[in-house]
């Protein structure tokens, strides 16, 4: 691992030959999601497959990764869009969020538009590849997280932008769906932050994925 700048022509080089990416999700935060709702489904003409209204007790202690554009979904209201679940869609679809945040437009680091952008790898050995190949570069996420539906890496790019590494924790579209519509992602759609370093020592210990991506009730 480096600490100084990495070789972006070199890391380059090592990347070319990964599986290629495709974009699996777009959030939008703003100070108006009430007039956004319907606006984009009437514009996109599908409706809200998961909302979130947070209470006080969906606060989860011992967060990770906060600042900037980087929230966690239980703390602010949120809605998911499946764009397409045609069975050409693979992995399960795209999706498209809003994010309620207090305060947009009225300060640096506050203002409208892209929160974060998600690629989806087509597994989870895929996308470890990817993130050691990345972290032996000297790029490392600032927050891992097990979501339940997936898992998820993120980074800023020299922006600050939130950039989503993750993969899907299910097999089937129909497992991925009922876990979305469950009691348990609807009273918790963070899931859990993870520690990069276990994560990964669990994963090479060859650690059941069940058990790996089990979130503690």
């Amino acid at each position: 691992m480096t600490s100084s700048r990495p070789d972006l022509a070199a890391l380059a080089a090592r990347t070319r030959s990964l599986p290629s990416l495709r974009i699996a999700e777009v959030v939008l935060q703003t100070g108006r999601i009430d007039e956004l709702k319907p606006w984009y489904v009437a514009v996109l003409g599908r409706p809200w497959s998961v909302e979130n209204e947070p209470t006080p007790t969906t606060a989860i202690a011992n967060q990770h990764g906060d600042g900037g554009k980087q929230v966690h979904a239980s703390r602010v209201r949120s809605c998911f869009m499946i764009l397409d679940i045609e069975q050409a869609a693979v992995p399960y679809g795209q999706l498209f969020a809003l994010f309620g945040l207090p305060g947009i437009g009225s300060a640096p680091g506050k203002d409208p538009g892209l929160n974060h952008m998600q690629f989806k790898h087509g597994g989870l050995a895929e996308l470890i590849e990817r993130v050691e190949i990345l972290r032996d570069a000297g790029i490392v996420p600032h927050r891992s997280a097990n979501h339940g539906p997936v898992t998820s890496f993120y980074y800023r790019d020299p922006d600050q932008n939130v950039v989503e590494l993750c993969c899907n924790n299910f097999e089937s579209l129909d497992d991925f769906v009922a876990y979305l519509n469950s009691d348990t992602f609807k009273g918790n759609p963070s899931g859990i932050d993870l520690d990069l370093n276990d994560f990964l020592a669990r994963f090479h210990r060859g650690e059941a994925k069940a058990e790996l991506l089990r979130i503690p009730s």
